[in-house]
């Protein structure tokens, strides 16, 4: 038998190099891929608690979609409805309730059809958006609510979210006008 002589040439000793870098490399390439594909699979993300009955996705559910409009004064004085009521950045989720801008918009969305209440996005916006107080700044003053400009009689807060409606709550003194809101292209 013939020894087979090693091929000592330039070429051959880059490919012995690169046979080598690569019995080192790959395997701690596959044990990446594999810890972060277990990693993956494994992950399961911290679940918010629903408020009063609206749950919180990590995604917004459009299989519901529509936008009701709420606008509120405080003796007289327009307040703003802040942008990003139920929606969370971390752990990053958004309520089935919740406000984009701080335009008064509230948009519906939900895996499914079901009656939601302004009671309801009243207690979201409490407990994920009320930093400058509103809340507690209106404690102790009667409401007057109204809805497509007409007085609403009964609990402002069974008021239902739907498709285009428009909300006014008025704590203590009412506006002079009713304002109307133009939903222009929203549902």
């Amino acid at each position: 038998m013939s020894k087979k002589k090693r091929d000592d040439s330039y070429f051959a000793a880059g490919r012995r190099r690169k046979k080598k870098y690569m019995m080192i490399v790959m395997p701690i390439i596959a044990a990446v891929v594999a810890a972060g594909a277990a990693g993956a699979i494994l992950y399961k993300p911290i679940q918010v608690m629903a408020i009063d009955g609206v749950e919180c996705n990590r995604t917004e559910q459009i299989s519901y979609h529509v936008h009701s409009h709420l606008e509120i004064f405080v003796d007289g004085q327009k307040e703003q409805v802040p942008s990003n009521i139920g929606i969370l950045s971390s752990p990053s989720c958004l309520y089935w309730l919740h406000t984009h801008t701080a335009d008064g918009v509230i948009h519906v969305e939900a895996p499914q059809t079901r009656e939601f209440t302004l009671g309801q996005l009243l207690e979201i916006w409490n407990q994920t958006r009320d930093s400058n107080g509103l809340f507690n700044s209106v404690s102790g003053k009667n409401v007057t609510a109204y809805v497509n400009g007409d007085q609403f009689e009964g609990n402002y807060k069974d008021i239902q979210l739907e498709s285009r409606k428009q909300i006014v709550l008025a704590y203590g003194e009412p506006p002079a006008k009713i304002p109307e809101y133009d939903f222009g292209s929203l549902k």
